[in-house]
């Protein structure tokens, strides 16, 4: 028999599951208000889920104090819990469950709520994410299919001359309602597992539009940490390559939250270098730069992250540090892009200290091919 639970203290949190129909059917709110709380087909169960693809006794829910935790129970097509199919898993608020297609998120509330209430839900606006990962995974495909996106370039330039050495390409999603900021569009699509499938589809629209730029300049193009892993990477870069006008040159932009180890960095390299194709460490000093990976396996440029480039002329510590990654670069042969430049105070401080190349409103905000000053 299921024991009942009691509340001691009327702040104490009460867990509960939220459901989200594949559909357009109302989400539904469930209190978890006896232990175990299982789930399942059958009749009688603390909560039954009418579908084929469900097991009699799916899965259940138990408490050990203030700790909760879900059990598959042997089911046909699976507990998962936030995209990884799972035995047993400690839960925690906002996780989201799945059993077979049916969808929940565990919860905690310091209201007690008896019965199943319907949830005041309204329709997306064009800058919310969606609630129910299967719609949003559902969505992404369809932006992915449809090739809802759209690319911008921002011009990279000579901190000496001002001639533009390249562009670095940016996504920005034309979906009605996965119309979101960048950072939020990735993090859905990481959500989805649809990451490295949504970076290769900016990469192919930024080639197309990238043959309409001047014949002799360098496109900059983003990768994923996810495809750091994808055996087909340098293949696809290939084939990226290809399809640019025969002087322009691609570089790829790796992110130093996706090196995975200095071996698997020294292979991209030097495979990319074969095929005339550069690479780049973007974002270098936004956390913990990887001096070790930038020795053993230099780049052909670092890309310095807008936090050491804003405000530098009144920072003497950032300064010396810019001027001592310039010394270790230069004995390494890589070039410096200072990103974020918006004054022509940062951009003379950064030329200073050694930095060739520079980026940032200064000198020309992200825009479509056409509207650039070609």
């Amino acid at each position: 028999m299921a024991e009942s639970l009691t509340l001691d203290n009327p702040s104490t949190c009460v867990p509960f599951l939220e459901h989200y129909p594949e559909r357009n059917d109302v989400p539904q709110r469930i209190p978890i208000m006896a232990w175990p709380f299982r789930l399942g087909r059958s009749p009688g169960l603390e909560y039954t889920i009418y579908s084929s693809q469900v097991s009699k006794q799916h899965a259940e829910i138990v408490r050990s104090g203030d700790n909760y935790c879900i059990r598959d129970l042997g089911s046909t097509n699976g507990t998962y819990v936030n995209g990884r199919r799972i035995a047993e898993a400690t839960l925690s608020a906002g996780d989201i469950i799945h059993l077979a297609r049916k969808e929940f998120r565990f919860g905690l509330d310091t209201e007690v709520h008896h019965e199943p209430t319907n949830l005041q839900v309204t329709a997306p606006s064009a800058t919310e994410i969606p609630v129910s990962l299967i719609r949003s995974t559902e969505l992404m495909r369809e932006l992915i299919k449809r090739r809802d996106v759209r690319v911008i370039f921002q011009p990279i330039v000579h901190l000496e001359t001002v001639a533009v050495l390249g562009y670095e390409a940016l996504g920005r999603s034309t979906h009605a309602v996965l119309n979101l900021k960048p950072t939020e569009l990735f993090n859905l699509a990481e959500q989805c597992r649809l990451a490295p499938e949504l970076s290769r589809l900016f990469q192919n629209v930024a080639v197309e539009e990238a043959t309409h730029l001047p014949a002799h300049t360098q496109v900059f193009l983003n990768l994923h940490p996810a495809e750091m892993h994808d055996e087909w990477l340098v293949e696809s870069a290939r084939d990226l390559q290809s399809r640019l006008r025969p002087t322009q040159k691609l570089v790829l932009e790796v992110h130093e939250d996706a090196v995975a180890d200095v071996g698997t960095l020294m292979e991209l390299r030097n495979r990319l270098h074969e095929l005339n194709i550069g690479m780049a460490y973007d974002d270098f000093g936004s956390g913990q730069s990887r001096l070790n990976e930038l020795a053993e396996a230099p780049p052909n440029f670092i890309k310095l992250h807008l936090g050491l480039i804003r405000d530098i002329h009144q920072s003497h510590a950032r300064q010396e540090l810019v001027q001592a990654l310039n010394h270790v670069s230069k004995d390494l042969g890589v070039d410096l892009i200072a990103e974020g430049i918006e004054t022509a105070e940062e951009a003379e401080v950064c030329r200073s200290l050694g930095c060739r190349f520079g980026q940032g409103y200064l000198f020309g905000r992200p825009q479509a091919v056409a509207l650039l000053q070609l």
